[in-house]
């Protein structure tokens, strides 16, 4: 199972392989910026946020530039000639058609994110609205198959073993909700002999939970 963005400046490629989940990035020009395998016991809680970094203030001051340098352009042109030249026009179409473009791909690519968040990594992707389906599926089976993995890796318990350990386990994996509370309760009460809770009162002291084995 993969997932695969490329764009002009920058491909990324996520995989799920045997024992980890596999990030790569490159830029443009194919040098590595991200090649790393994380375990799946640090994958987890993984989500996926989307971002709008539209840079409003910075955007306004282009546009002012532009056509400040525009008139200037105009006007010293129409000062030397006392008319402006037959292919102005044509050239100023094709500077603003230039610039739509690149706001354009700005628009799709830089400023809409889909940010991938796992417990110690952070990846920004491009929004493009082809690729929302395709990723949201994909995340769903990285955190079904993270689980299985922790689930199987993990969740077995060896009553004879030490109890403490097992108990820090299972905790663990009821917090990254691997495991649900009636499942981590059953089997910390097949490790432990007691029913969970916290005991009760009787004569104004506290006692332990009852065993059931």
């Amino acid at each position: 199972m993969q997932f695969q963005q490329s764009q002009l400046t920058r491909s990324t490629q996520f995989a799920l392989r045997k024992d980890g989940f596999f990030v790569s990035q490159r830029d443009g020009r194919g040098a590595v910026d991200i090649a790393v395998e994380i375990p799946y016991e640090e994958v987890l809680p993984i989500k996926l946020e989307y971002r709008r970094t539209l840079p409003g203030r910075n955007l306004r001051w282009v546009a002012i530039g532009a056509l400040w340098g525009l008139a200037n352009i105009a006007r010293h042109l129409y000062l030397d000639s006392n008319q402006l030249p037959e292919d102005f026009w044509v050239y100023v179409g094709g500077a603003l058609f230039g610039l739509s473009l690149f706001l354009l791909y700005a628009w799709q690519n830089w400023w809409h994110q889909a940010i991938i968040h796992t417990a110690h990594l952070r990846v920004a992707l491009a929004d493009h609205p082809r690729d929302r389906q395709a990723l949201r599926a994909f995340i769903k089976q990285t955190e079904d198959h993270t689980k299985a993995y922790l689930r199987r890796e993990y969740a077995p318990i060896n009553p004879l073993g030490l109890i403490e350990p097992q108990l820090r386990r299972l905790g663990w994996l009821h917090e990254l909700a691997v495991l649900t509370t009636p499942e981590a309760q059953a089997l910390a009460t097949r490790l432990t002999g007691r029913l969970p809770g916290r005991g009760f009162k009787s004569m104004g002291q506290k006692l332990e939970a009852l065993y059931v084995n």
